[in-house]
């Protein structure tokens, strides 16, 4: 009777262990599921936007996103044509998807279909997110010829025209980046004047 008494005890011990090794396996099936399933909803082809929610409204000012400047408010006399920075809209730097490209080109070399009501003074915006697989673009610029200058992005080498709407010109991105709406202001600060013209993030 003392043996049997002293094994009951350990047989729940045995049960308990094996009921909490099961809730542990099932926790991390779950949370593996759960990664799988905001990876895919990032890259879903079939949604706009591939799961990325913008926050950019007209009136936002545009602020640098990067290096000591981050954060203070762009001014259109600091970027010559041939100048590209990356922005964020004042306030609201914390959501990836509101990063934008913005770049001042000569307005003469815009062409179509660059959406020309969306471009103030040679300055044009786009979504800095690749539509590939959204890694941020980069701006490569041609000193011989500003018209050659192009957007690309180093992740899988899309490249875009910034001139012509960037449309793609190369690699695997399927769309263009989404362009949206820029004016510089009389104080000379820059605000955006409408929302994304497209999708923003991975396309495929």
């Amino acid at each position: 009777m003392v043996e049997e008494e002293k094994e009951r005890p350990e047989e729940k011990t045995g049960i308990s262990r094996r009921k909490f090794t099961l809730g542990v396996l099932v926790a991390s099936v779950l949370g593996a599921l759960g990664s799988v399933f905001t990876l895919l909803k990032v890259l879903s082809p079939g949604k706009k936007g591939g799961g990325y929610v913008t926050t950019i409204e007209p009136g936002d000012g545009l602020v640098y996103a990067k290096g000591s400047n981050a954060g203070a408010s762009i001014q259109a006399s600091s970027m010559k044509t041939g100048d590209a920075v990356l922005a964020y809209p004042a306030g609201k730097t914390s959501n990836p998807a509101n990063l934008v490209q913005l770049i001042r080109i000569d307005e003469k070399d815009f062409k179509a279909p660059t959406d020309i009501a969306l471009t103030d003074k040679g300055f044009v915006a786009y979504s800095a997110i690749c539509t590939h697989l959204g890694c941020t673009v980069s701006w490569i610029r041609n000193d011989k010829a500003l018209s050659a200058s192009y957007t690309e992005c180093f992740c899988h080498n899309s490249i875009f025209d910034p001139a012509r709407g960037a449309k793609v010109m190369g690699g695997p991105a399927p769309i263009p980046l989404a362009q949206i709406g820029v004016k510089v202001k009389s104080n000379g600060t820059l605000v955006f004047t409408s929302g994304f013209k497209g999708p923003v993030g991975p396309q495929v």
